[in-house]
């Protein structure tokens, strides 16, 4: 059975470019966050000056900048950004994650809201994959052809019922359809 052609061209240049764009852009979000959840400084976010805007959902999701003190009390940050909206402003401290002394975003304990951004971005990078794969497959398609007949290489992955004979056969391009097969050769059925 001949595989067809994967029909990957110039044409999808666009989609790759956008899920290649996506993906990176969503570990780069995910990544960061989850090193923090997992290796970061527990403590507590005091929020101070809060702004809210509403979602596609027409309810308020609040964004907060505040200060962050270190549960053991070994350092306090005084100007935070906390990761993340809260459903109403936060009136008592909320349990934060920070990398140190230095970190600009205070981020949630919550592992979802790492991993989530993760799966979108492998989704994303499913089709770049399959993509960038059917172009190298059908490159190394054509080469192989190159090599076996080189009159060929031109030709498209599919030749229907058209017979081409082996390199060196004395039956030359003439073999059409419907013509027979040159003397000690086996037809070839195509489905």
């Amino acid at each position: 059975m001949t595989r067809k052609s994967s029909g990957v061209g110039v044409q999808h240049a666009i989609p790759i470019a956008i899920g290649l764009a996506c993906g990176i852009y969503a570990f780069s979000v995910a990544v960061p966050r989850l090193v923090t959840q997992l290796t970061g400084v527990e403590g507590s976010f005091h929020a101070e000056r809060c702004t809210w805007e509403l979602d596609s959902e027409g309810e308020a999701q609040w964004e907060c900048e505040g200060s962050f003190t270190a549960s053991d009390g070994s350092f306090t940050i005084r100007r935070i950004e906390a990761a993340g909206v809260f459903d109403s402003r936060p009136e008592e401290p909320v349990a934060r994650l920070v990398d140190g002394p230095s970190a600009d975003k205070a981020v949630p304990p919550d592992m979802a809201t790492s991993l989530v951004p993760m799966g979108m971005g492998l989704t994303a990078f499913v089709f770049p994959a399959w993509a960038l794969n059917a172009a190298t497959r059908d490159a190394a398609e054509r080469r192989r052809r190159r090599r076996a007949w080189p009159a060929a290489a031109d030709l498209p992955p599919n030749f229907g019922p058209v017979r081409i004979p082996p390199a060196g056969s004395a039956a030359g391009s003439a073999a059409a359809v419907g013509s027979e097969p040159p003397a000690g050769t086996t037809p070839k059925h195509h489905s």
